[in-house]
C-alpha cells in the first residue's frame, strides 16, 4: 500500500508539477536608480501555534535607492505615538507632495473628531497636527505619460497560477511582466517611479520587486529583513509609493 502511494504521488507531481517562485535578480546600488521606496510592514511575535501571531508594531520605512548600501531606514512607528493615540491608522497611510506621510487617527480624549500627522519622509518628526482629512496630490496609479496601472489582481489568474504586471495606455494594454508562481503567491500595492519608467511593487514573500516597464531587464529583487527588529517576524503590508 505504501508503494502504492508513493507512485500514485510521483504521478500527480508529474502530470501537476510544483510550480517555483518568479525568478528575479537581486536589487543593487549598481543599478543607479534614485528616489526613495516607501513602505507599510507590521511586526509580528513568532508563535508557533495558533491563535496567529500577535501585531507587535507597525511602522513605515524607506529605502534610499542613492545609497548604495541600500540600508531599511524606519520613519515612524506606531509606538513612537502611543502619548498620543494607541489608534493611529497606518493602513490608511499615503504619501504627502513627496516629504511627508499623512497619518489619520481619532482624538477621543479632547474634540473626538478625526485628525491627521503630517511626519516628515527623512527625519520621522511631525510636523503639523491637522483637522479632518487631508487630500493627497499624488497619483501612483497614472505616471507622467498618462499611462495606468492595472491592479494585479484583475491581471492575474491564481487558478491556473499565472501572474502578471501590466499597463494600459489610450488605445493598448501592454505587458511587463508575466510569469507562472505558486497560488499563493502575488503581487501587491504598484507604483510608478517619479520618471514613469518603472514600477514599484509588493509581493507575498516580503520583496519589493522593481519591474522596467520597457523590459529593459530582468525584475530586480529586494527582500526586507529589517535587521534592527531583533529577529521578530516581519510582514509587508503595502508599498505607500517611490519619491523622488
Amino acid at each position: 500500500m505504501s508503494l502504492s502511494i508513493f507512485v500514485a504521488t510521483l504521478v500527480v507531481v508529474a502530470l501537476f508539477g510544483v510550480v517555483p517562485l518568479p525568478e528575479y535578480e537581486d536589487l543593487t546600488s549598481d543599478n543607479k536608480m534614485s528616489g526613495k521606496l516607501i513602505y507599510h510592514l507590521e511586526i509580528q511575535s513568532e508563535n508557533i501555534i495558533p491563535p496567529a501571531p500577535d501585531i507587535l508594531d507597525s511602522c513605515i520605512f524607506y529605502i534610499d535607492l542613492s545609497n548604495k548600501s541600500l540600508i531599511e531606514n524606519p520613519i515612524v512607528c506606531s509606538s513612537d505615538l502611543y502619548e498620543l493615540s494607541y489608534d493611529i491608522y497606518f493602513y490608511d497611510a499615503q504619501i504627502y507632495e513627496e516629504q511627508y506621510i499623512i497619518l489619520y487617527y481619532w482624538d477621543y480624549e479632547s474634540s473626538n473628531d478625526r485628525k491627521a500627522l503630517m511626519v516628515d519622509i527623512t527625519s520621522g518628526k511631525i510636523v503639523e497636527h491637522v483637522d479632518g482629512n487631508v487630500y493627497s496630490n499624488e497619483n501612483d496609479n497614472m505616471n507622467i505619460y498618462g499611462e495606468k496601472l492595472i491592479d494585479p489582481w484583475e491581471s492575474s489568474d491564481y487558478n491556473s497560477r499565472s501572474i502578471g504586471i501590466y499597463y494600459v495606455t489610450r488605445t493598448e494594454t501592454l505587458e511587463v511582466f508575466n510569469s507562472r508562481a505558486p497560488s499563493n503567491y502575488y503581487f501587491e500595492s504598484l507604483h510608478w517611479s517619479p520618471d514613469g519608467n518603472y514600477i514599484i511593487a509588493g509581493d507575498s514573500e516580503n520583496n519589493l520587486i522593481i519591474f522596467s516597464k520597457n523590459k529593459a531587464f530582468t525584475p530586480l529583487k529586494f527582500h526586507l529583513k529589517t535587521d534592527m527588529l531583533d529577529g521578530e517576524n516581519i510582514e509587508l503590508i503595502n508599498v505607500l509609493g517611490w519619491t523622488r
